[in-house]
């Protein structure tokens, strides 16, 4: 089920992209289709306990955390890309090697998990604070709604290493999963929504300043 949704969520944000060709359209398709990747690599990793698919998984995670913070970057600051930023890039696939292939052989699970469960976190916090501060600087319903789900989402990770990895809160933990990504793509369907209004807007102001000139308007000049 979470998959499937995941899916659905990658899927309009890819039509969005093609439809209004903004940036981060681009990067939050990429975000969830990676989101969907990790829960791949995690359901091949429990059929067969094969470490190299949770190396996978554990990449994909630090990666789809790096992609859901940089499109919410590229939303509000339209942030671009700095060669510096690869050093972000590089620690999900470094600690992931170190943290598998040397403490889970010791079963040190938990000191192995805790700092990947940290970054995730960490991004969608952060990811969450962009929201908000937008939401303070614009007024903006979806950013408040996007803000609110991502913050309680980054909280709701921080339990994997005590409850769910155990196997404690199994399936309920995964159903909050769910209903924060359906709340994450609704508050995306606002921003929208809002974009246009507001374009909406721009066009009638536009088109009233035109109609009230003289059939001499310089319409270049007007727009």
């Amino acid at each position: 089920m979470q998959a499937a949704i995941t899916l659905g969520i990658a899927g309009l944000c890819a039509f969005l992209y093609h439809r209004y060709h903004k940036p981060y359209f681009f990067w939050w398709a990429v975000a969830w289709s990676l989101y969907l990747c990790r829960l791949g690599a995690i359901i091949v990793y429990l059929l067969g306990r094969n470490p190299g698919w949770l190396f996978a998984h554990q990449v994909i995670t630090g990666w789809m955390a790096i992609a859901l913070l940089w499109s919410a970057l590229v939303f509000s600051r339209r942030a671009t890309f700095r060669p510096a930023y690869l050093l972000v890039v590089l620690f999900p696939p470094v600690w992931a090697l170190f943290a598998i292939y040397q403490f889970a052989e010791r079963d040190a699970f938990l000191f192995a998990a805790l700092p990947a469960v940290a970054f995730l976190s960490g991004a969608t916090l952060w990811t969450a604070g962009v929201f908000l501060r937008f939401r303070r600087q614009t007024g903006s319903l979806g950013a408040l709604s996007l803000g609110i789900a991502f913050l309680l989402w980054g909280i709701h990770h921080l339990d994997y290493p005590i409850f769910r990895a155990k196997g404690a809160w199994n399936p309920w933990g995964y159903y909050l999963d769910i209903v924060f990504i359906l709340a994450v793509g609704a508050g995306i369907l606002l921003l929208v929504l809002e974009d246009i209004e507001r374009g909406l807007s721009a066009l009638a102001a536009l088109s009233g300043d035109l109609q009230r000139g003289d059939g001499a308007v310089d319409v270049s000049g007007a727009l």
